[in-house]
């Protein structure tokens, strides 16, 4: 009977089936999480001019055309302390170089803390509110770098460009282990049982029955009988020599006897027939075979 198998094509079939589901299925999830990542992706919200660090110097230049402006004395631990660095007269309009330091977080108006020279109200004089930022380390180098605007935007669909080359190389990769991929081999089938010595024997002794033994088996079976003798008499520890004398006085001694002259000593007029007639006789009255 012939087996007709399918076309190696056809066979690989199944297998590129499911690779090209697994690239569909890691497509669809590297575009979802590109598309999530896109949506969650917010910058981060820029800060005001207005809101300065803690403990660090800002300037603001004031425009004014009321009285004179001086400020208020220092005082330590107040909110807000500032200076004018310097004013120039513009025609009717002074301009006033303003430095200021904000001390304690939270919300501030520095008209507050200027005056006039003489006394006279500045109610005039628009607001100009603050916020002293609280994220800020107390090392003013450190918050002079926390302050600075640092805004690197890549464009091009770079991370969607990123995502989608890691699928198309999970895809690739999952090509090259899965597509032409040869099946593996059926496990070999288990080793017959080897046959104990006592059914070799037996074996041989059969086949010298019918007259098929060979030569060769004749020394086997030799072999085996004399290692199954001395098993039996616990003569496995001594010599051949030794162990051969001991089987020829032991009750053994007629089934080895027949045995050596059938084999080494053809004038003794012993057939294979006669020594299996003794062996299979001490079988029959259940004495060590």
């Amino acid at each position: 009977m012939f087996e007709k198998q399918p076309p190696a094509g056809k066979a690989n079939r199944p297998r590129m089936k499911r690779v090209l589901v697994a690239c569909l299925l890691l497509f669809v999830l590297g575009g979802v999480a590109a598309l999530m990542l896109v949506r969650t992706r917010q910058s981060d919200p820029q800060r005001s001019d207005t809101d300065v660090p803690l403990g660090v110097e800002q300037a603001v230049i004031v425009r004014y055309s009321g009285p004179r402006l001086q400020a208020q004395p220092y005082r330590r631990g107040a909110s807000v302390n500032l200076r004018i660095a310097d004013q120039v007269q513009k025609g009717r309009v002074r301009v006033y170089d303003i430095r200021y330091v904000i001390s304690l977080p939270g919300e501030f108006d520095l008209t507050k803390y200027l005056t006039s020279i003489d006394g006279q109200p500045i109610d005039d004089l628009p607001p100009f509110p603050v916020r002293g930022l609280t994220s800020l380390t107390k090392d003013i180098e450190t918050r002079i770098q926390e302050i600075e605007k640092v805004d690197v935007t890549i464009g091009h669909w770079y991370y969607e460009s990123l995502a989608g080359a890691g699928i198309f190389w999970a895809a690739w990769l999952a090509g090259l282990i899965f597509v032409g991929r040869p099946k593996r081999p059926p496990p070999s089938p288990p080793l017959p049982r080897q046959p104990s010595r006592v059914e070799e024997i037996d074996r041989l002794l059969a086949a010298l029955a019918r007259g098929e033994l060979t030569i060769d088996d004749k020394s086997r079976l030799e072999a085996l009988l004399l290692s199954h003798w001395r098993a039996q008499l616990g003569l496995s520890g001594q010599r051949m020599a030794d162990s051969c004398r001991r089987i020829e006085a032991s009750e053994l001694g007629t089934v080895y006897s027949k045995l050596q002259a059938w084999l080494h000593n053809p004038g003794a007029g012993v057939g294979s027939q006669e020594f299996v007639n003794s062996y299979a006789s001490r079988i029959r009255r259940g004495l060590p075979s």
